[in-house]
């Protein structure tokens, strides 16, 4: 939970909120990385990956897998330290291109020998 409220506390919660058409889009700003989540459940970090998996194996799926990023944007809400930023609908696109590269990037890079 430390981690968590550490992250929350520095306003790495981010909702990136696109207008007019009120899309909206979660990152956490971690040491390392910038992770996509969809509250409360899923986060792209490795760490909700795995613990997916073994809830997945362990419990036939029963169980809730998370991680601190996910603690992290419930305290962020809790305590109103979300950061909101705003964009126009015409830059959604790229946002998500964006996005996605930075995380292809991530996981390439982490694979590296």
């Amino acid at each position: 939970m430390e981690r968590a409220e550490r992250i929350a506390c520095r306003k790495a919660v981010k909702l990136h909120v696109f207008m007019p058409s009120n899309r909206r889009i979660w990152t956490v700003v971690g040491n390392r990385h910038e992770y996509w989540i969809r509250p409360p459940d899923y986060c792209t970090c490795k760490d909700y990956y795995f613990r997916a998996r073994a809830v997945a194996i362990e419990e036939r799926g029963e169980g809730k897998a998370s991680c601190y990023h996910l603690k992290a944007v419930e305290i962020a809400e809790v305590r109103e330290m979300v950061d909101e930023v705003h964009f126009n609908d015409d830059e959604y696109d790229g946002f998500i291109r964006a996005l996605i590269d930075m995380m292809y990037k991530q996981v390439t890079k982490d694979n590296d020998c």
